[in-house]
């Protein structure tokens, strides 16, 4: 497999942030990280964002909109 360039990487980055990957792969996104600063910084944002996103609290919609699904939905 040839080294991985930016772009390809991040086609790739949520399966290999939630380790859904073929490890072949991963480590061809290891090895593109050790030498690619901006990547680096960017999947720590990422990651900073998936867990800012994770605590918060679920969102739930209006009952007024609870209220118009059940209405076009079959009997």
């Amino acid at each position: 497999m040839k080294p991985l360039k930016c772009r390809q990487l991040l086609k790739h980055l949520s399966s290999y942030l939630d380790r859904e990957i073929d490890p072949a792969l991963c480590r061809h996104i290891e090895s593109h990280i050790q030498g690619c600063r901006p990547c680096v910084a960017f999947i720590s944002t990422l990651k900073k964002t998936v867990a800012v996103l994770k605590r918060q609290p679920a969102a739930a919609p209006p009952a007024r909109l609870k209220q118009a699904w059940r209405r076009r939905l079959p009997s």
